[in-house]
This record gives structure tokens, C-alpha cells and sequence, in this order.
């Protein structure tokens, strides 16, 4: 069983590494080791050394080497840490304990954010190049958005509701009477 169990293995698959989510992630552990108002160690606390040493990942880190070894179930578990917390897969297949999925990469496709008739859930359509459409279901909730410059589309507040919607003129307002 996997020390830290259940997480989704990427496996065979090409990853481009998220540096912005690599620095934070550093910034955060040394936030954990922050003493004396503003110092932080520079290396990892040693009770997550402990830790990761009792669960058979790491050699034993009490010695005077100023580097650690993985073990070779730490190396497998680390790599795919690291893939899953910081990267994103561009192509290969993506391993669950019950299933496997071809991943092609999302980055940069255009498509429309839909809400289904049936049940209120949303999911992202994107028109093929034969003229369909292929509908993803929405897997995560903190997915960036970029309104395009042309989308006839507006942010309305009234009291205390907030709505994006389609814009006035789509929606049968003259704007200009506002």
C-alpha cells in the first residue's frame, strides 16, 4: 500500500512543471519552519524527515550528510508527488486504481462553459474540426476563466446579487437608456 495511499498515479506521461506552484510550495514550507518572527530554515523540518524516514521513503536522515536518500518507493512516490502536485500532463495515459485515461493536454483550448438542462451541472464544450462538439465534464471547481474580448457578456449587481450573463443588448436592453 502506498505510504501516502490513494492518490492518482500519472504514469508514462509527459509533465511541464508549474514553477509558480513549485516557488509557492517552498514559500510554504518555509513558512512551517518560520521562528523568530521572520527566519525560516532552509532545509525540510525534521519531523517530516522522521516521518517520511518511518514510512520506508527515505534512508535514516540522522547522519552528518547534508543530502538524503530516497528509497526506491520513495523516488516512485516522490516523482509522481511532484507530477501530481506541480505539473500538468501533456500526453500519455493517467492510471487510477480503477481506470486509465488517455491525457491530452487542455492548456489553451478554446471551448464554451455550458450549464446542462438536465441536472444543472456544468461542462465545458469544444467544437471539433469536423464541426461537432465533444462535451468534458467538469472534474474541478477553481478553473481559471478568461472572458474573450468579444463575448457579448456582462457583470450585473443588484443589492447584494452578483450575475455574469449575457449582455444587455443580447438580452433585449437598450444600454443607452440605462
Amino acid at each position: 500500500m502506498p505510504a501516502f495511499g490513494g492518490e492518482n498515479q500519472v504514469e508514462n506521461a509527459a509533465v511541464d512543471f508549474d514553477e509558480t506552484r513549485i516557488d509557492k510550495a517552498a514559500l510554504a514550507l518555509l513558512y512551517l519552519t518560520l521562528h523568530d518572527h521572520s527566519r525560516a530554515w532552509k532545509s525540510i523540518d525534521w519531523s517530516v524527515m522522521n516521518r517520511l524516514f518511518d514510512l520506508g521513503l527515505i534512508d535514516n536522515p540522522v547522519n552528518k550528510a547534508k543530502s538524503v536518500v530516497l528509497t526506491a518507493e520513495g523516488i516512485a512516490q516522490a516523482e509522481n508527488a511532484a507530477k501530481r502536485l506541480f505539473g500538468s500532463p501533456t500526453s500519455g495515459r493517467f492510471e487510477t486504481g480503477r481506470s486509465s485515461a488517455t491525457v491530452t493536454a487542455a492548456a489553451g483550448t478554446k471551448g464554451i462553459l455550458c450549464k446542462s438542462a438536465i441536472g444543472g451541472g456544468y461542462f465545458f464544450r469544444v467544437e471539433n474540426a469536423d464541426g461537432g462538439f465533444t462535451d468534458y465534464e467538469l472534474q474541478h471547481d477553481e478553473l481559471e476563466i478568461t472572458i474573450s474580448p468579444n463575448a457579448l457578456a456582462s457583470f450585473y449587481e443588484t443589492g447584494e446579487d452578483r450575475v455574469l450573463d449575457h449582455s444587455p443588448e443580447v438580452l433585449g436592453f437598450d444600454p443607452s437608456k440605462q
